[in-house]
């Protein structure tokens, strides 16, 4: 399943600031940034 970028964008609008510190940190561990 993917999501458009917007759907995205519209999830993350909804998160607190630190789900999306979460978010980043769990991006960069899943991709090796």
């Amino acid at each position: 399943m993917s999501l458009s970028r917007e759907e995205v964008l519209d999830a993350i609008a909804d998160m607190s600031v630190m789900d999306v510190v979460q978010l980043v940190e769990a991006m960069e561990e899943k991709f090796g940034v």
